[in-house]
């Protein structure tokens, strides 16, 4: 796992007292976390971002109202954002599903209720599209870098109903680790590798995989019923998981399927 020394946290430079108490909760969570030695509040003042940095080059999570935002760097935060999943969302109202939509329909159609292990959470969009379109899923968000973690799920609690709060469970820790605990739990394993080549180093997805640890190697992994892999169309990985690949023409995105017929929890 990911080690953080250090994070520094504040609040927008308009604040209020909703915001201070964000910053509170977050100095309690954060503190007791192994993976972090220190976490500082600090005072926004009227600062840039900028200055921020040219103070001190620390991770800097901001709290806005809309949620909060990790900067490595000035230059591009992390959060929680629906950009690209309200599209989905929309393409879906007019019957055009997304390819992982698309797989997980027809693996569960028979699944009463169903366990979804986002293994590499990331922004979290997949793991919010499945949450808003299968009411019978319990989703389990996997994230291993502790500050991702922490701002992608308290980002997109902001976006969700009592029901799907009950639903999702967001989890600090390593998939490969996670399952080997939890084997019981994994119906569907979906694994998104996208962060081994990213198209544009300067957008918020280059930013995330600069600060994701990349395996040097992957690990076999055995606990699940279905594993569905999504990676770039020239990744090893469909190899190395012996998924059936699905070639995709028109775009660089293919996944990966996987059905193991050696699942013994049913």
């Amino acid at each position: 796992m990911n080690t953080v020394t250090n994070i520094r946290i504040t609040t927008a430079v308009r604040t209020n007292a909703s915001l201070y108490k964000q910053v509170e909760d977050a100095f309690s969570v954060l503190s007791q976390l192994e993976s972090i030695q220190n976490v500082q509040i600090i005072k926004r003042r009227k600062l840039t971002i900028n200055q921020l940095f040219q103070r001190d080059t620390t991770p800097l999570i901001v709290f806005e109202s809309s949620g909060p935002k990790l900067y490595f760097t000035p230059d591009t935060p992390i959060y929680f954002h629906l950009d690209t999943v309200k599209v989905k969302l929309h393409m879906m109202k007019q019957h055009k599903m997304p390819v992982l939509i698309e797989m997980l329909d027809e693996i569960t159609t028979d699944f009463k209720t169903f366990n979804f292990i986002d293994g590499t959470m990331g922004f979290g969009r997949d793991t919010y599209l499945i949450l808003k379109h299968y009411q019978q899923a319990n989703v389990y968000a996997i994230e291993q870098n502790p500050l991702i973690h922490y701002v992608i799920s308290e980002g997109m609690k902001h976006y969700l109903t009592k029901d799907e709060l009950r639903r999702i469970h967001y989890i600090n820790d390593d998939y490969h680790n996670w399952i080997k605990q939890h084997p019981e739990l994994v119906d569907i394993l979906y694994l998104d590798h996208m962060f081994e080549q990213t198209l544009d180093e300067n957008d918020r997805m280059g930013e995330l995989s600069r600060n994701i640890e990349i395996p040097s190697e992957i690990k076999s992994v055995s606990h699940f019923k279905y594993l569905i892999v999504k990676a770039h169309y020239k990744s090893e990985i469909f190899k190395q998981f012996n998924t059936i690949q699905c070639i995709r023409k028109s775009t660089k995105t293919h996944y990966g399927l996987k059905i193991n017929q050696d699942y013994k929890y049913e």
